[in-house]
């Protein structure tokens, strides 16, 4: 039985592709470069980001491009909702008992503007945020809470997370609410793939989790 939950932000829990597509080809125009369309960013963005933005400006610096997401993003977190069921699935997985925490490369800032908002700040035993790279972060929050991976799993929509679960031994969920589509998720090594967390919640079925674990 799955009995604890690593749970994505964008893409899995919150729909920011929107604006996150609208500040990063704002970085691109300040570069001098053009626009990504909807198709050519789902097809080469990836994790870590820096990955993705060496590929098409080369000279930029993680300490030069940060300031500048943020500047471009700083109007936009009113765009970000919360995907459709996942508001139902945080509290089914309350209700039955089951420990979610939160592993996402959202800097923290944005975190607590958007799950502030959006109300749901504080429904995890631990939000583990802006996480550059998830799969060296994974087995140290295994240890900390002493989550035993066979019965855990991370929830995630990019081949980063599923590559993430895999590193810290857990079970693997993609969702094809967010970033990467089925044609770069399908082929990765994940265990299930759902349409949506509905989906992921039917498959967890009602059974409530009694084991108490320590505070």
């Amino acid at each position: 039985m799955i009995r604890n939950l690593l749970l994505d932000w964008s893409g899995t829990l919150a729909d920011d592709f929107g604006p996150v597509l609208k500040a990063s080809n704002a970085i691109f125009r300040d570069f001098g470069r053009r626009d990504l369309s909807t198709e050519e960013f789902r097809r080469h963005f990836r994790l870590p980001f820096m990955e993705f933005y060496a590929e098409f400006l080369p000279e930029a610096t993680l300490e030069g491009l940060e300031p500048l997401y943020e500047r471009f993003f700083s109007g936009l977190h009113d765009e970000v909702e919360l995907l459709s069921g996942a508001r139902e699935f945080i509290d089914f997985c309350r209700r039955s008992g089951r420990r979610i925490f939160l592993l996402s490369t959202i800097k923290a800032s944005h975190f607590d503007a958007q799950a502030g908002r959006l109300g749901v700040r504080d429904v995890f035993e631990h939000p583990y945020v802006g996480i550059m790279d998830k799969r060296e972060k994974i087995r140290e929050i295994l240890a900390t809470h002493g989550l035993d991976p066979a019965d855990t799993a991370f929830v995630g929509d990019m081949v980063h997370d599923i590559e993430t679960a895999r590193h810290g031994g857990v079970t693997s969920v993609a969702v094809l609410t967010g970033f990467d589509p089925i044609e770069k998720l399908a082929p990765a090594q994940h265990d299930v793939i759902v349409a949506n967390l509905a989906v992921l919640q039917k498959l967890l079925g009602g059974m409530t989790v009694i084991e108490s674990h320590p505070a």
